[in-house]
């Protein structure tokens, strides 16, 4: 398979932004110039205009509707795109849309379609559903980091079918050396979509016990993000007492100017078991910012979040020993300057999105 030849089917939700919107907007972005040609296929949503700017087709297709002739449609459509276009590979850049991959294919006049699954965490229950259903179907399973990858293995894909591929970052680099930490008052923040299972109440919690035990210092905490747990979280502020000292807010649409208002990043993300995703999108983004880093150890987080080298890392809802390793990122500025740096080397190095884009033509081509 020729990557020169090479027609890319990218198949997500994309009727908002989130972490796979933007990953799917990423790669269609990069490997744009790289194949003959790149098509998008999910609903029409916020990042449509930007797609198609890029010169890049998007076929509005909705699969998360429980109407039968409108999924009925949603084959059609995905049986039509994939002839008229003569797509190679199918890169769904979620679970759900397998289902109907799977019922289009019998219809495809290329028998030889790759399709390819990219995995960003999904609960037990659910690995151990699909898991065996994708090994038969022939899909390529893509981790998100190599503790995802190594989830798929152990639910059942055999090795030769799956590898893994960080997420680009979507940030251009900062050229800006770290931010001064000589001063009185500090910004602690965190960056999350405001749902049940994201942690956000640790946060809380966090920053509760800092205020409690900590008065001598002035702390402020921002919590970014919007979500439907939002309200839920506004009140634990309320009960705590400390809704005058956390600040929501709200989506951020210009991570760059969050991260530059942020002098210490805290991820209080805990995943339990195999359920969760697989990195932090808001960890990568921080460190692309130089922005230190303290993080619970959760799922793949430690492959990016090396304790003592690229950051701290907390056990999981350790909340004294969180706001102890930020009294220690505040305090020991060569330390912390020294593990922002390795930071920003080691996203430079795994995440940057050309690199992204060049490993996902050679897995299409040889996995």
């Amino acid at each position: 398979m020729s990557q020169a030849k090479l027609r890319v089917l990218l198949v997500s939700d994309m009727g908002h932004i989130g972490g796979t919107e933007i990953a799917t907007l990423i790669a269609a972005t990069e490997l744009n110039p790289l194949v003959e040609s790149v098509t998008v296929f999910g609903k029409t949503g916020p990042l449509f205009d930007t797609i198609n700017k890029l010169g890049i087709q998007q076929i509005n297709a909705d699969c998360h509707t429980k109407n039968p002739l409108k999924l009925l449609n949603y084959v059609y459509q995905l049986v039509k795109t994939v002839n008229d276009k003569q797509i190679d590979v199918i890169h769904a850049q979620m679970a759900r849309p397998l289902l109907f991959i799977w019922l289009a294919k019998k219809f495809f006049k290329n028998k030889q379609v790759k399709i390819f699954w990219t995995s960003r965490g999904l609960d037990h229950e659910t690995y151990q559903k699909v898991v065996p259903f994708f090994v038969k179907m022939g899909v390529r399973g893509l981790g998100n980091c190599k503790l995802e990858q190594q989830k798929l293995i152990r639910y059942g894909y055999p090795e030769l079918q799956t590898s893994y591929i960080y997420n680009a970052y979507r940030l251009i680099p900062t050229s800006k050396p770290m931010k001064s930490l000589e001063k009185s008052r500090f910004v602690i923040g965190t960056l999350s979509a405001l749902r049940e299972g994201r942690s956000v109440e640790l946060f809380l919690d966090f920053a509760k016990y800092c205020l409690t035990y900590h008065p001598e210092r002035q702390f402020e905490f921002v919590i970014g993000g919007d979500g439907p747990h939002r309200g839920v979280l506004e009140k634990i502020a309320g009960d705590l007492g400390i809704e005058q000292q956390v600040k929501f807010a709200g989506n951020v649409s210009d991570v760059t100017a969050f991260m530059d208002g942020v002098d210490v990043f805290v991820s209080p993300l805990v995943v339990d078991g195999d359920s969760g995703a697989g990195l932090s999108n808001s960890i990568v983004e921080a460190m692309i910012m130089k922005v230190p880093v303290c993080a619970f150890r959760a799922a793949g987080i430690e492959e990016i979040v090396i304790n003592g080298s690229t950051g701290h890392l907390i056990e999981p809802r350790d909340i004294a020993a969180m706001a102890e390793a930020v009294c220690r990122t505040i305090d020991d500025k060569t330390a912390t300057e020294s593990y922002v740096n390795n930071a920003y080397d080691l996203i430079i190095r795994e995440c940057d999105p050309k690199k992204y884009a060049q490993k996902l033509l050679k897995l299409y081509k040889e996995l």
